[in-house]
């Protein structure tokens, strides 16, 4: 893995400066990939889109945000961008807040957040911990799995089969297991093996698949 500049830029509501990392080239090797499409690479790490300014409260995208600026690992010529706030990813609360403010503004702003609130509460079950904590969670998490199949494409495979999961998850095995038998591709008879055996083991909850 070979780091990036950090790149600068302005809260756009009152112009605090944060820094983000970037990366000039990374692998896959050793990666874990799991059943609702996250992919986790020690040498190839993600880096927030949409974040919060720490000063502020104000949650921006980044990538629709102009950059000011940028600075490589070791340079010591300015300090203030050095000791910037780092960009962070939001919190499950956080990323429903944007929702309710409309940061998101179209479908893919909508898909980025509700998939990430959708990998958010997964995490926690990744990590050994139960995937909601609360019956209001709980209410909170099927409303977002119900607004993320709204908006998929299930013409596009990768989405129909992401619509295969998203019911997985909610309990609905047979809406799953259709979708996942209908797909013809050899290619991806594993994937479909690893789906069929978790809708016959009545699992819902994420797993890895490799």
């Amino acid at each position: 893995m070979l780091p990036g500049p950090n790149l600068i830029y302005k809260c756009p509501n009152c112009d605090n400066i944060l820094q983000n990392q970037s990366l000039l080239s990374g692998n896959t090797f050793d990666g874990k990939i799991y059943s609702d499409g996250k992919r986790i690479y020690t040498m190839l790490p993600e880096f927030p889109d949409l974040t919060k300014c720490i000063k502020c409260g104000h949650i921006f995208w980044l990538s629709k945000t102009t950059e000011i600026g940028s600075y490589n690992w070791g340079d010591e010529q300015n300090l203030l961008w050095r000791n910037a706030d780092k960009a962070e990813f939001l919190t499950i609360d956080e990323y429903f807040m944007a929702l309710s403010f409309n940061v998101a503004k179209d479908k893919s702003g909508e898909f980025y957040i509700r998939q990430r609130i959708w990998w958010s509460f997964n995490d926690r079950v990744r990590n050994g911990k139960v995937l909601c904590n609360s019956e209001e969670e709980k209410t909170r998490w099927e409303s977002n799995i119900n607004g993320l199949i709204k908006i998929l494409d299930p013409d596009d495979v990768s989405q129909l089969i992401m619509i295969a999961e998203l019911n997985r998850n909610l309990g609905n095995f047979e809406i799953c297991l259709t979708i996942i038998e209908s797909l013809d591709n050899p290619d991806i008879d594993w994937l479909k093996e690893a789906f069929i055996k978790n809708c016959s083991d009545r699992n819902q909850l994420v797993f890895r698949l490799n």
